[in-house]
């Protein structure tokens, strides 16, 4: 069995914004003729574009029909109406089947995202199979949060966990059989909420069954988790990924941007709030930003084992749910931040479709164009104010061919990077001082060697605004793979990797 998921790196598409062409101006849209191609036919003809980018799992949004019963705006892909079709917005089952076809004669891996906790309100099983879901006490349907298109589902249930478990198989396998035996399809899932169902012992059985039933293949489940404790949980139970929400909370509570769109270290008034993020915001406190990632990162490592096949955590400045990192915490952290994950261990990096040309606006989910809730803290006159973050259909990139490219260069860096250092796709971690010449709360460098075998990469980046000074620079010296010191000083949010002599 082929081992890929160690040197992942995920590149989501949200179907809406990726196939959105519509016209520029009104000189476009007076010539524009109907597009005869679906959004999947169109994903798969660009595949090629995606690979030179150096991304090498494609993870779709959900391609399933959407609910209509209680539909939210133009609907949104998690509430889904049949887990075994694809919604005619996004194209047709053969034009899914196509798409995974060619990306695996391309090297590439394919996975689905889907919603294990809940169904949409007019799911064919809510009217021939009511017990499978959670009600309420006067017997309606429950659903989560606001959530109120959707229907929980009822894991006590044993005949739902059945079918359930039949919905990963049949993607799995819905190409159909191959020559040695086993079957081909997806590779495995991203699970929306996956510690929110009712009894998590499903992913036990679950997970142990579909790895029995395709032990030919590496197969990945990504859960969307919230909090350590509830990612170790499903860990145990058989899960091999979940998203690391610490990494993406530092940025949230610790950066703000100023109005040229440059980041800031500023505290949020309410990181103490929040119980998850109080060990990270003590060290910040204490330590600086560099020491909060650094906490970040060893409430994993200290666990984790070292193996090729340990679990992994999913670390991103952008997701679909979350808004844009460009816009929320500004172009310094961005860098920043990214540089941090690709050089991360037990790591798998992740981009969603248009970050690599610098994308503001949080892809659309349940309307065309509104303010949405992931907005940012912005620097003006020296005061901190809060502004509503942007939701739409299309893409709003950065301004400039020449700051587009740039981006995209900085990623496609990276990437590279990652893929063709083998220590920081399967090296051991071990933090390293780098001798930040500041005081000890104002610390912004956080560095790091990857070992593998006799090899050592160092890595170090800065966090901050400001240039930082180091004692230690001399562990810095070797063969120089990325970025760079000037004299002994790491500029602001950059980064040096080197191999050591």
């Amino acid at each position: 069995m082929k081992k890929w998921i160690s040197s992942a790196v995920i590149y989501q598409v949200n179907l809406r914004s990726l196939a959105a062409r519509e016209p520029r101006n009104a000189i476009e849209a007076a010539r524009e003729k109907q597009s005869r191609q679906s959004p999947l036919a169109y994903l798969t003809q660009q595949l090629p574009v995606i690979k030179k980018l150096g991304a090498n799992v494609i993870y779709l949004m959900p391609p399933y029909p959407m609910g209509i019963l209680g539909r939210k705006g133009i609907g949104s892909p998690y509430s889904i109406r049949d887990f075994r079709a694809v919604d005619p917005e996004h194209g047709t089952l053969d034009d899914l089947a196509d798409l995974v076809r060619r990306a695996h004669r391309m090297r590439l891996k394919v996975i689905l995202d889907i919603t294990p906790n809940h169904t949409s309100r007019d799911h064919v099983w809510m009217s021939f199979r009511p017990e499978y879901y959670v009600k309420n006490p006067d017997g309606s349907v429950f659903f989560d949060c606001d959530w109120s298109d959707t229907a929980k589902l009822d894991y006590t249930n044993p005949a739902l966990r059945r079918e359930m478990i039949e919905v990963y198989h049949y993607w799995l396998s819905f190409l159909g059989a191959q020559p040695n035996g086993g079957f081909d399809g997806v590779d495995g899932f991203r699970l929306d909420m996956a510690h929110f169902i009712n009894d998590r012992s499903f992913w036990s059985e679950a997970t142990a069954d579909l790895r029995a039933r395709h032990a030919d293949r590496e197969l990945l489940f990504l859960a969307e988790c919230y909090g350590t404790q509830n990612n170790l949980d499903l860990f145990a139970r058989g899960i091999n990924a979940a998203y690391d929400d610490d990494f993406y909370k530092v940025c949230q509570y610790l950066y703000a941007v100023t109005e040229s769109g440059s980041s800031d270290i500023l505290p949020s008034p309410d990181a103490k709030s929040n119980n998850d993020f109080l060990d990270k915001y003590e060290a910040f406190r204490a330590g600086g930003i560099a020491t909060a990632f650094e906490t970040a990162i060893l409430n994993y490592e200290s666990i984790l084992p070292p193996a090729e096949d340990a679990p992994r955590l999913a670390r991103y400045t952008d997701n679909h749910d979350e808004g844009r990192g460009l816009f929320r915490f500004g172009e310094g952290a961005v860098r920043a931040v990214n540089q941090l994950i690709f050089l991360s261990s037990h790591c798998i990096p992740f981009l969603l479709t248009g970050e690599e040309f610098g994308a503001l606006n949080r892809p659309s989910i349940h309307g065309r164009l509104h303010a949405c809730d992931k907005g940012r803290r912005l620097l003006r006159d020296g005061k901190v104010f809060n502004e509503e973050g942007i939701e739409f259909e299309g893409n709003l990139f950065a301004r400039g061919y020449e700051a587009r490219q740039e981006w995209y260069e900085f990623f496609r860096g990276l990437i590279h990077l990652r893929l063709k250092t083998r220590e920081l796709t399967h090296g051991r971690f071990l933090l390293l001082n780098a001798g930040e010449n500041c005081e000890a709360d104002c610390k912004t460098v956080i560095a790091f060697e990857r070992q593998l075998r006799r090899s050592t990469v160092r890595c170090a980046i800065n966090l901050g605004p400001k240039p930082k000074e180091l004692k230690n620079a001399p562990l810095f010296a070797g063969e120089l793979l990325y970025g760079g010191l000037q004299g002994d000083t790491l500029p602001a949010f950059s980064s040096i990797v080197v191999r050591t002599p």
